[in-house]
């Protein structure tokens, strides 16, 4: 995945720090090194520090503790939900387990909001998911914007729930849609044309007011997903010991 584009020298030291404790350069659940040192090492001063750690804090990377200074916080306790921790961990090396995890998240909770959403779609929300399910087509050989298309069907799908909770976790969804793509991205037309496929049922489920069968096309089309990663690494493996 492409390095975040980054303005502000806070923005770029989050970026590095956090890519650096994500990568392993500090050990989880142990402490950083000393406000001294961390100055001294990302060239900056103690107030800018203090900004990072709060960001930082945030991403549930860094735990200020008292007496005990800062310390990495453990890999179990880290906000995967974050956009930049996600694409901190997929830009590791061996990302599969991790992947396999969203995925499990991802069959749990995207099946069910297909299925809300072919009881409650509005005639507005259909509108939405039929302009992105138009712009998946439309963008059929462009990578970002095809994804950004299917993204925004998806965006359309959890807001046809009518699930005022489900939408807040719409951000969240869409990022661990986001954070997979690139992993599970082939460029052969037979894999855009299924998944356009898929995404034209689903669409078609909702529009008929079939529960049930939105239900399942969502959980094929998560399945399908999976099967890509599998295959992707076997692709590499198969490939490092050529």
């Amino acid at each position: 995945m492409a390095m975040k584009e980054t303005g502000t020298k806070l923005d770029r030291i989050v970026e590095q720090f956090g890519e650096q404790i994500v990568h392993g350069a500090y050990i989880p659940d142990s402490a950083l090194p000393s406000e001294t040192e961390l100055c001294k090492t990302y060239e900056i001063s103690r107030a800018t520090l203090r900004e990072v750690v709060k960001v930082l804090g945030a991403k549930k990377l860094i735990d200020v503790q008292k007496h005990k200074g800062l310390l990495v916080m453990p890999r179990e306790k880290w906000n995967y939900l974050d956009t930049d921790v996600l694409r901190w961990v997929l830009d590791s090396e061996d990302n599969y387990e991790f992947i396999r995890t969203l995925l499990e998240t991802r069959i749990v909770v995207e099946p069910a909001i297909a299925e809300w959403a072919a009881q409650r779609a509005t005639a507005a929300d259909l509108a939405k998911m039929e302009a992105a399910l138009f712009d998946m087509e439309k963008y059929y050989e462009d990578k970002n914007a095809f994804n950004l298309a299917d993204i925004r069907f998806h965006q359309a799908l959890i807001a046809s729930a009518h699930n005022f909770v489900i939408e807040q976790l719409g951000d969240a969804i869409s990022s661990l849609q986001r954070a997979v793509f690139d992993v599970t991205y082939f460029p052969d037309h037979a894999t855009k044309e299924i998944t356009i496929a898929q995404h034209q049922k689903l669409f078609d489920a909702v529009r008929l007011k079939n529960p049930k069968v939105a239900r399942k096309i969502s959980s094929t089309m998560i399945e399908g997903v999976e099967k890509r990663i599998t295959q992707k690494r076997m692709e590499k493996t198969k490939s490092t010991f050529e």
